[in-house]
């Protein structure tokens, strides 16, 4: 018997989302949390299948399925929905090496979450960039052969740092950068409660996007990587949701949820839900008082 072990890193957007559809230059950053991939190859078959379990952050199996290795069918699952779409992984990994999963062996393959399905943190995206480690293929070419999104996420699954994305098919150009600022402890992280769907918001919200547009996102996408100035680094979080409510044609989450907040809000990822970032006075005991619980500094959730 053998065993591979993958690993791939989270993800949050600070500024681009949507506007990096069209060519804009996003700013991400890597979480501490991510998600593990084991692949264990047992004993050979005449009829050889994969058992796949998928286990939540405490250990717990939250998905189970059975595939046929020949071809890639499945055999049983406790979800049908996830089970197409890792049915349908597989089956375009194998597309992009022809080599993937054809020895006629037993492949037991265990996935372990280190956040909960509905933080937003890259689900889908940390278990591309593992499936396409485990099957040696480009991990943007599996991405875009399923999804319509950017590919952002996967690339910082794929670096696990805090990086500049533009979008170029199948090759973005990935910038890494060096992102440790002193002012991190002052900034957190809200999650509002509510898990969006990214592929959904992105066909409900899209709009052309001009030149101008995808020119000053991809400015303070660049600003921000760089900023060592708190408030100014708040200015221009307030500058990116500005820009971005423009393009989206909705309210900031600040004016529609929080107008008595003192200090600065950016929505982050599908707007709506997942996460927000706050940068003000007392940000704890105001969101608490709001009804979020789930509260997080920069240095809990975001890796160095």
């Amino acid at each position: 018997m053998s065993q591979q072990e993958y690993y791939s890193h989270g993800k949050l957007m600070l500024c681009g989302e949507y506007a990096v559809l069209s060519g804009a230059t996003a700013f991400a950053l890597p979480t501490i949390k991510g998600q593990r991939l084991k692949a264990e190859v047992r004993e050979s078959s005449k009829h050889p299948h994969l058992e796949w379990k998928a286990l939540d952050r405490n250990g717990n199996i939250w998905f189970e399925a059975g595939i046929s290795m020949g071809n890639l069918l499945l055999e049983y699952s406790t979800d049908p929905l996830v089970a197409i779409q890792l049915v349908r992984f597989l089956i375009n990994a194998r597309a992009l090496n022809p080599q993937f999963l054809t020895e006629p062996h037993n492949i037991r393959v265990e996935t372990t979450l280190e956040f909960d399905t509905d933080e937003g943190l890259g689900s889908s995206s940390t278990l591309t960039n593992n499936i396409a480690q485990w099957a040696g293929v480009n991990p943007f070419a599996l991405h875009f052969s399923a999804f319509k999104g950017s590919g952002f996420d996967v690339a910082v699954a794929r670096m696990g740092e805090p990086l500049l994305y533009t979008m170029n098919g199948n090759d973005p150009v990935i910038e890494t950068v060096k992102w440790d600022k002193p002012f991190r402890d002052k900034l957190f992280l809200i999650h509002l409660n509510k898990k969006q769907n990214s592929r959904d918001e992105i066909a409900a919200h899209r709009r052309p996007v001009t030149t101008a547009q995808i020119a000053q996102i991809s400015r303070i996408s660049r600003l921000l990587s760089v900023n060592d100035d708190y408030f100014e680094f708040c200015l221009l979080l307030e500058l990116a949701e500005s820009e971005t409510a423009q393009i989206l044609g909705v309210q900031p989450v600040k004016q529609r949820l929080f107008s008595d907040f003192q200090g600065s809000i950016k929505s982050l990822g599908a707007w709506g839900g997942d996460y927000i970032l706050a940068c003000g006075e007392d940000v704890p005991a105001y969101f608490k008082s709001k009804g979020y619980p789930r509260i997080y500094t920069f240095n809990e959730l975001i890796k160095k």
